[in-house]
Parts: C-alpha cells; structure tokens; sequence
C-alpha cells in the first residue's frame, strides 16, 4: 500500500516555489498517495497539477491565506473583510495570533504518514502564506516536514518566531547544500533533522515550450541576454541598468530582456532606462507564462540578484544548454560553477560590469551546449527525506 503524503501550499500562482511544487507532484504521484491543499485554488498553475492528484482547498478562513487582496474582493464580502482585518492586524501585532487562529478553524479529517509545507513563513508583519501553521495545526500526520527555498540567514523572515517553529517539524528540506548551510547558522539547533532536496524540473515540458515562437526578434549581430525574474529590489534588475550603460558606452553591441511581474522597483527600473538612454537595448517584457523560448535563444541568462537560495532559472537554463552568469549568491557556485554551467561574480557592480565586459569581448565562451538532465539525485533525496 502507498504511503499517504499531504503537500500544502498557499497558491499555483507563478513563482518558483509553485513551478517547483507541480514539478514535484509529477514525480512522486506514482510513488505516494498524494494529496495537494491549497488555501486558494487559484493561480496560473492550477491547469499543471496531474489529474490523480487528490485536491483539499481552504475552507471560509483558511483560504485568505492564498488570496491577494483583489482575489479576496471578487470572493465576496466575507473574504475581503476577513483578509482586510487580518492584514491591518498583522501589521500592528505580527502574524503568529492570526495564522495560529486561522489554522486552527480548519481540521483535516484524514490522517496522514507525511505532511510537507512547501513553503516558508514571511516576515512577522507581512499577511502571506502562513502555510508552516497549516501543516502544524490542521493536519493530522505521522511526520511534519518543512521545505526552505530561501537564503533564511538573510532573509526578511529570519525572526524568532520563525527560528522557533521550525523546532516543531521533524524534518527540514532545504532545496541545496548552500541554502542549507545558511539555514543552520540561522538556527542551528535544527541541524540533525536538515536535508538537501534539490528542485524537480518537467524536462521534456521545458524543450517543448522552448520550440514556441516568442514576438521578439532576438538580433544576431549582437549578444542576448536573457533574466527571468521579478522586478523588486532584492532581484538586482535596476542596479544593472548603469552597468548596461557604461558597456553601451564602450561599444558593446546587447540586448537585454526580463521576464518578470512588476514588483517595488518596476517604475524606477524603467526610470533609470529613460534616464541612461537604454530603450533599445532593455526591454521589460512583464509576466510571462512561457519563458522558455527567451532562454533557449538567448546567449546568457543573467541573474544579478542580491540574495537568492536556488533559483529554478539555473536548472533551466541548464536544461536548454545556455550559459549563466550570476552573482554570488547561496547556491551560485554549487548550482552554476561547480556543475560548470556558467560563471559566478562577486556580488557587486563592478564584478558585473567586468565579467559581462570579459564575457562580450569572448563571446565563444557564450556557445550552448547539451547536457543529460535529471530529476534522479532531486528525486532521491525526497525520498530519504520522508523514509530516512
């Protein structure tokens, strides 16, 4: 008989977190029983989950904890006043009464061998997710595993009450050796129930996307490049423009593309375009469902970010045999140089000016390259993480 397994998240809404939690769900659902909460059945993903996979969404409380404040609107009047109260308190007060509360007017009736919250707690005054008090305080299990797919030792929700919550899982999966050795110098005490579990990847979706035709005509006397990511701060997308600018002045001939949502630093992102004169060689292509293509045509896909655990765009990239270039961050150097699919700078300006500098003047060292990708190793330590 299969082990009965419970994955919970907030949303499918589009994000790494989300893409990687499908991905997921597509290889183990012939291993385990599954079955997916969500708070809120909504988001772009939704149309992903595999058709045997059982599905619990949130009831009339827990489901606002998926819900942005114009979902929650459309939801009725109940939802929205909910959610409105919920977030003014959470920020006067911190969010542990109020997901504690929530979570508690939901119980699963099901018992379970495992239960996996796939997504960690946000900052104390921030009403997202709360999905760790979900597996807490409505499911029944055997066993209670917290998954961490960010760089926590530097991460806005590195709090106390975080640190110790973790205390009450017994199992922590963290998603590369390099997000894990942070965690621990954020919560050491954690150390003998921490694990490594890579992210899954849909291959074949991946290079059959890639095949699409994107409206972008990438040109071919000049280098591509590509970034994948959301326009906010800690992503790193504005502090290239003044980079591009000064390459621009040296006579580099590029194109630079980002795929992202718009986030805080959108409108001064496209500031610094105007101002710098680099409309046309940024463009901001906004969400995309699909960015496949951009990664398979371009010749580097770049991640400048200030801080990052292990983005899915290095196994991407990887997959469609284009090189990265990335700041070094958690999981750069084990992700990105040491499986030797790209290059790793220190993470400042100047190390990204110089680096993109030495790569446009050796653009052969920009050739793609094809390479057996698996989910194998990801799909191992999963395993040992709730049998070990």
């Amino acid at each position: 008989m299969k082990k009965k397994i419970i994955i919970a998240n907030n949303n499918l809404h589009i994000g790494g977190i989300q893409k990687a939690l499908v991905n997921l769900l597509w290889e183990i659902k012939d291993i385990y029983d599954v079955t997916l909460y969500l708070s809120c059945f909504t988001g772009e993903l939704c149309g992903e989950i595999p058709e045997d996979i059982k599905i619990i969404t949130g009831n009339r409380y827990t489901q606002i904890m998926g819900m942005e404040f114009s979902e929650a609107k459309k939801a009725g009047f109940f939802p929205f006043l909910l959610r409105f109260v919920c977030t003014v308190i959470t920020k006067i007060f911190g969010f542990d009464k109020v997901f504690r509360f929530l979570s508690k007017r939901q119980k699963l009736e099901e018992k379970y061998d495992y239960a996996v919250s796939f997504m960690q707690n946000s900052n104390g005054h921030y009403f997202y997710g709360g999905i760790n008090y979900i597996v807490l305080n409505s499911i029944d299990a055997d066993k209670k595993i917290s998954f961490v797919h960010c760089d926590f030792e530097h991460y806005d929700g590195n709090n106390r009450i975080n640190r110790e919550q973790y205390n009450e899982f017994d199992e922590i999966a963290c998603v590369s050796d390099g997000v894990a050795r942070n965690f621990l110098h954020a919560v050491p005490g954690v150390k003998d129930k921490v694990h490594t579990v890579y992210n899954c990847y849909n291959i074949d979706k991946i290079k059959e996307l890639a095949q699409e035709e994107v409206p972008e005509k990438f040109g071919k006397d000049r280098v591509n490049i590509f970034s994948a990511a959301r326009i906010s701060p800690e992503k790193g997308i504005s502090r290239m423009i003044p980079v591009l600018k000064k390459l621009k002045d040296d006579g580099f001939l590029f194109s630079w593309y980002v795929a992202g949502k718009k986030g805080a630093d959108y409108e001064k992102t496209m500031s610094l375009i105007k101002e710098n004169g680099l409309e046309d060689r940024v463009f901001l292509l906004g969400s995309k469902i699909n960015p496949y293509p951009y990664f398979k045509m371009a010749d580097l896909v770049l991640v400048p970010s200030y801080n990052e655990a292990a983005p899915m765009v290095f196994g991407e990239a990887e997959i469609l045999g284009t090189k990265v270039l990335s700041t070094d961050t958690s999981s750069a150097k084990e992700l990105v140089e040491d499986k030797n699919i790209g290059f790793v700078c220190e993470n400042s300006e100047k190390a990204l000016y110089e680096k993109l500098k030495y790569l446009l003047e050796n653009k052969e060292l920009l050739s793609h390259y094809e390479r057996d990708f698996s989910n194998e190793k990801a799909k191992a330590q999963f395993d040992i993480l709730v049998n070990g």
